[in-house]
């Protein structure tokens, strides 16, 4: 299971970014033994798992509010 309360991956494929959440109880996942979130669903398929330097969950839905996630290159959302 996850190490740590920080957040390390979160999803940034288009597909989710532009669908509703169904619960926020589905937003959170264990990826490379690390939390990971999606903002759509956490066990939907399609993730592009973009890779955090470890965040707090507050801290995580507070920048992807003000629209952080948009602002990466598109080198970094390749990965």
């Amino acid at each position: 299971m996850a190490k740590s309360g920080l957040v390390h991956f979160v999803c940034i494929a288009d597909a989710h970014a532009t669908r509703e959440t169904k619960s926020s109880s589905d937003t959170l996942t264990v990826v490379s033994n690390q939390w990971a979130y999606c903002a759509f669903d956490a066990k939907a398929e399609g993730h592009e798992w973009h890779e955090t330097e470890g965040v707090t969950f507050e801290g995580l839905r507070y920048g992807l509010s003000r629209g952080r996630l948009s602002k990466l290159s598109a080198e970094d959302r390749s990965r």
